[in-house]
């Protein structure tokens, strides 16, 4: 539950599909849900891409080899991946 009111506290002006939306891909992403939120807390430009963006980038992203443990490092080192 605080997780999901974290989640919905981020961006109020989005609506809550866009917010799940990108907290969907980078769980797919293998992050768990903290590591996601986190991320989403950090960089909440993720928010503001297109869904579509955002899953074409997972997907990018998981073709390189970068997912779970792998994708966590390389995003506290370069958030901006």
């Amino acid at each position: 539950q605080e997780q999901a009111r974290r989640l919905l506290a981020l961006q109020p002006r989005l609506g809550p599909e866009h917010r799940e939306g990108a907290a969907a891909q980078l769980l797919l992403l293998g992050l768990s849900t903290e590591a996601a939120l986190a991320l989403l807390e950090r960089s909440p430009a993720l928010l503001r891409l297109p869904t579509e963006r955002l899953r074409e980038r997972a997907e990018e992203l998981r073709r390189l080899g970068l997912d779970g443990g792998r994708l966590l490092r390389a995003v506290s080192r370069c958030p901006q991946l």
